[in-house]
């Protein structure tokens, strides 16, 4: 399997959950209580699933934590956008998190079509 330090995504997704864990700190915890928690909780899971993942072996185990990373970053862009229609959190902050959020939603959506795709490869290989 993959070495999570040669892996693009996890480093985007580092960059991600620094980004979330950065901006907490200016969260009106009292228009959105817990909330902040959560978030943090969320995007922290992100790159720590990737990492996981790179070290799993083998193709079905590391989709399914790539799979769990991106549903954590999705988890974290539903959160900043609560966040910010409560009026928690800046939308220029929730804005530039949410980007960096979205590059890693796609980098993972990327990386779990590849997988797909070899897989599907390998069997019909294997059929003929």
């Amino acid at each position: 399997m993959a070495d999570s330090r040669n892996l693009r995504v996890l480093h985007a997704a580092e960059d991600f959950a620094a980004a979330v864990m950065l901006t907490s700190r200016s969260i009106d915890a009292a228009r959105a209580p817990g909330l902040r928690g959560q978030l943090v909780r969320a995007a922290a899971a992100v790159p720590a699933n990737i990492a996981e993942a790179a070290h799993l072996g083998t193709d079905p185990n590391f989709r399914r934590q790539l799979r769990l990373a991106l549903a954590s970053a999705n988890e974290s862009n539903s959160h900043l956008r609560i966040l910010m229609r409560t009026g928690a959190l800046e939308p220029v902050e929730g804005l530039r998190c949410m980007g960096k959020g979205a590059v890693v939603c796609r980098m993972l959506v990327r990386l779990i079509r590849a997988i797909d795709e070899r897989e599907a490869r390998g069997a019909d290989n294997r059929m003929e």
